[in-house]
């Protein structure tokens, strides 16, 4: 929805319920100029939903139930229709994960870049789990507690640049308050927060990696994705 609403022509591919919620979610995504053609209905399962537990303080806890989501297999895809310069990988788990690296596969062999913003999920997997998918990955985004899960203790710029070995050419980290760093080639880059008043941060992470990953589309400037990603997020 972000990269939609920042312009980009964009489909998503995922797998919903057989029941009320999926076609909630579906008009939903219309809505917002999503193309819907690749999502697949699942015959008997259900539509993934989280629950956000918020606090006076505004420290919350998102119970996510993944649902049919879990169940997405490559045979289920249309390939034909994977006509795109970008896949954007987001946290797959179960059967949906070996799909996810058979995606990756498909995207070195057909020329599609790989956008990865990871959950703390997969990053307790560690990186020989996915090491196939890091090999083939263009951008990867995650927070430092993630970072730290994946390439082990040390300051930031060490852990940026021991995920870069992995297979990302840029990687980028956000750190709630104290602000975004990013690595290309091999220059560091740091985004400074502005001084905004912070209401609700859920989904933060995910307007930033999203409008990062347009910055890159759009000027191939990292100082530029950084901005939008952080303006975004703000926002």
């Amino acid at each position: 929805v972000a990269l939609a609403r920042l312009g980009h022509k964009v489909a998503f591919l995922g797998k919903v319920g057989s029941k009320y919620n999926s076609p909630r979610v579906i008009q939903d995504l219309k809505k917002e100029k999503v193309d819907t053609s690749l999502i697949v209905r699942s015959k008997t399962g259900r539509t993934g939903y989280s629950i956000v537990l918020d606090s006076k303080k505004h420290d919350r806890t998102i119970l996510a139930f993944k649902g049919s989501n879990n169940d997405l297999g490559f045979n289920e895809i249309k390939l034909k229709k994977l006509k795109t310069k970008w896949f954007y990988f987001s946290t797959m788990m179960g059967q949906s994960f070996r799909t996810l690296e058979k995606l990756a596969d498909y995207a070195s062999k057909n020329k599609i870049k790989i956008a990865f913003n990871i959950s703390s999920y997969l990053a307790k997997k560690g990186k020989n789990y996915l090491k196939n998918i890091l090999k083939k990955t263009s951008i990867l985004v995650l927070n430092k507690e993630e970072a730290g899960l994946l390439a082990g203790k040390g300051k930031i710029n060490a852990l940026l640049k021991k995920l870069q070995k992995l297979g990302p050419k840029i990687v980028a980290i956000t750190d709630g308050k104290n602000g975004v760093y990013a690595i290309q080639d091999n220059a560091i880059y740091y985004g400074n927060p502005h001084n905004v008043k912070i209401v609700e941060t859920t989904g933060a992470g995910d307007a930033f990696a999203s409008s990062f990953l347009s910055g890159i589309i759009r000027k191939n400037d990292i100082k530029f994705a950084i901005d939008l990603g952080m303006t975004n997020a703000e926002s």
